[in-house]
């Protein structure tokens, strides 16, 4: 069923959207560069409302999620190890929170808040305060 599919698609969307851009971005010391880092940073840039800074580390997290370490128990979790489909289909519906995974997704890209908080100590304490309740929900245990 189409639940085994669905992280392989998210995936091949994700590195649709992000392009070649994904696999062939300079490294961090090569956009820090004297000579070639102010061109990178340039020509590199998209969007007014997003800096470069902000592309690559969002550019990165597709890269770790659909390519890198976290792909594989990720992908391959999907395939094997995840029950029915109608148990995946129950329990996404239930744990979803597609709010807190666009705000964890900013934590860990290290991209500022919608707001305009800063990602620092207390926007991750707050989302791991957020973390434990759900753990404590999903789980059935008190913090």
């Amino acid at each position: 069923h189409h639940v085994t599919k669905l992280p392989y698609e998210m995936s091949r969307l994700a590195q649709d959207l992000a392009g070649g851009l994904m696999v062939t971005l300079p490294s961090e010391k090569e956009l820090n560069h004297p000579k070639i880092g102010k061109l990178l940073q340039k020509y590199l840039r998209g969007s007014k409302e997003y800096s470069t800074e902000q592309r690559v580390r969002i550019l990165r997290l597709i890269e770790n999620m659909t390519l890198g370490r976290n792909a594989v128990g990720y992908l391959t979790e999907s395939m094997h190890g995840a029950g029915s489909p109608q148990a995946q289909r129950i329990q996404i519906g239930r744990t979803m929170q597609l709010e807190y995974k666009k705000r964890l997704a900013c934590v860990l890209a290290g991209i500022e808040m919608e707001d305009g908080e800063e990602v620092n100590g207390t926007c991750k304490d707050a989302l791991a305060e957020e973390v434990s309740g759900y753990l404590g929900r999903v789980f059935e245990v008190e913090a």
